[in-house]
């Protein structure tokens, strides 16, 4: 019974490789501020990049300001900080034509310059403003994109990574599938699992390279030193620094799941 089991993982592991590429199913006097319609997103260009003042970048909105919209600005709100305008002036920056607020037009600039707040592990929010002045002289900001930044190893990303464990019960055999996407296209992708009181495990990911924008498959090996229980798989970007995680357990009296 077991070496037919271990025949037919032979076979189907392979073929979920093969299948990897298909997504999991998801589970998935300050002026008055509001937001629009449509909540968009930021593009931030590059992806990520250091925490300091040479990590420049530039940034767009993925939806446009209103058409009586004139000016644009971006902030950073870091936790436990002053809000910080980004890469235009403090009164706005004009709009062009097709109303979506860009900083392409004023170049790169770093997005946590010295002396900014550069707290790993939490959530800094790039905001997209849009002014619009009434006929009655009142200013009005909206706010129709964000996206969050996070800090990890001094590196700053704009990633948003996920993962699945298939199966998320390992077993003797100690190997499993694990799709991944949303990390730099090209980008290794590193894997440990962390137990309870912190301790982490390297494990072997094979392959590793993020595809882009796809999910990716990697054979997933948990080493002879990984006891039985229960963990977190963490998963990082090697240069972004960004990670992901998913529960996963560990029950050798099990063959595979």
């Amino acid at each position: 019974m077991k070496l037919r089991r271990l025949l037919a993982l032979t076979v189907a592991v392979p073929a979920a490789l093969a299948i990897a590429s298909v997504p999991a199913i998801a589970t998935d006097a300050a002026p008055s501020s509001s937001a629009t319609a449509e909540q968009g997103t930021v593009k931030v260009s590059p992806l990520y990049g250091p925490a300091d003042a040479t990590g420049k970048a530039t940034v767009r909105a993925s939806v446009p300001c209103g058409p009586d919209a004139t000016a644009f600005r971006f902030v950073v709100r870091s936790p436990n900080a002053n809000e910080r305008v980004f890469g235009g002036s403090f009164l706005g920056t004009p709009l062009p034509a097709d109303k979506v607020a860009d900083t392409a037009v004023v170049g790169l600039r770093a997005l946590f310059p010295l002396g900014s707040a550069t707290q790993e592990g939490v959530a800094h929010k790039l905001v997209a403003q849009c002014y619009t002045t009434g006929a009655d002289g009142v200013l009005t900001i909206t706010e129709p994109a964000s996206v969050d930044l996070r800090i990890n190893g001094g590196v700053w990303s704009s990633l948003s990574p996920e993962a699945r464990a298939l199966p998320s019960k390992l077993g003797a055999l100690r190997f499993g599938l694990v799709l991944f996407r949303g990390f730099a296209p090209g980008e290794r992708v590193d894997g440990a699992v962390r137990a309870g009181d912190g301790v982490s495990v390297p494990v072997s990911l094979q392959p590793q390279i993020a595809p882009d924008g796809t999910w990716g498959g990697a054979l997933l090996t948990l080493p002879a030193t990984v006891a039985d229980g229960s963990y977190t798989l963490v998963l990082s970007g090697t240069d972004s620094k960004a990670t992901t995680s998913v529960a996963i357990t560990l029950d050798s009296s099990r063959l595979w799941w």
